[in-house]
């Protein structure tokens, strides 16, 4: 099954053997659908901003990846904030583990949540991964889930200038390693991989420079990502 604007990777390195890239950020549930359709999965999330808003129009459980598809065109929030809880509230996620630095207005930031359905389920959230690292109930997390989900949205590699804070900085490939490995993080991933279904990867050039940038950003994450991560072939 495809979609417009969602290309499917099929992987053969360590961890997820299905990836999947598109640009709004929203397309990862359609995604996840296709990916876990029967357990909701803990998912691992990368990015600038803490996309934890809650839907004002939530998918109900049960939709197949269509019809997921296309809810998040033409319910979800256009500024890809909301789709992690609809995820949740359909049943595709459990527990969320983000990473990111900026909180949308109306994100939720308590550390947890609870689901129209009466489900309390956990937010865990740190600016960085060598900062989750330190939180045990985290590392839990992980390592209770059968299934796990890795997303990563561009922009999580881009940081405003302090000169204009509308032009965007793009990371070079050595922060965007020291980022995502850092020192003592080895047996965190390796816990996340042997668990992970399916790898999500938002590229919205619109937040990382434009189409050029973001391209160039692209290749650089990609390689930290798919070579040294998951080690695999690039997409």
């Amino acid at each position: 099954m495809s979609f417009p604007g969602i290309i499917e990777l099929a992987l053969s390195g360590r961890g997820p053997s299905r990836g999947f890239l598109f640009d709004p950020h929203r397309l990862a549930l359609p995604c996840w659908g296709l990916a876990a359709p029967k357990a909701p999965a803990v998912l691992l999330t990368f990015d600038r901003h803490f996309d934890l808003v809650a839907p004002t129009a939530p998918p109900a459980r049960g939709l197949d990846a269509k019809a997921l598809d296309e809810h998040a065109r033409t319910r979800l929030d256009e500024r890809n904030v909301d789709h992690i809880l609809a995820a949740m509230e359909c049943g595709l996620i459990s527990d969320v583990i983000a990473v990111a630095r900026a909180w949308p207005v109306g994100a939720v930031k308590q550390p947890t949540w609870t689901s129209s359905d009466g489900v309390t389920l956990r937010l865990l959230t740190a600016p960085t991964l060598e900062r989750l690292l330190d939180d045990r109930q985290a590392l839990e997390v992980i390592t209770s889930a059968s299934d796990a989900l890795l997303d990563f949205d561009l922009d999580c590699f881009v940081t405003p200038s302090d000169a204009d804070p509308f032009t965007l900085v793009p990371w070079p490939r050595t922060l965007i390693r020291d980022f995502l490995r850092p020192r003592g993080s080895d047996a965190f991933w390796n816990s996340v991989l042997e668990r992970c279904r399916a790898l999500t990867f938002a590229r919205e050039p619109n937040h990382c420079g434009g189409v050029v940038a973001s391209n160039r950003l692209f290749e650089e994450a990609s390689h930290v990502i798919f070579e040294e991560l998951l080690e695999t072939d690039l997409p």
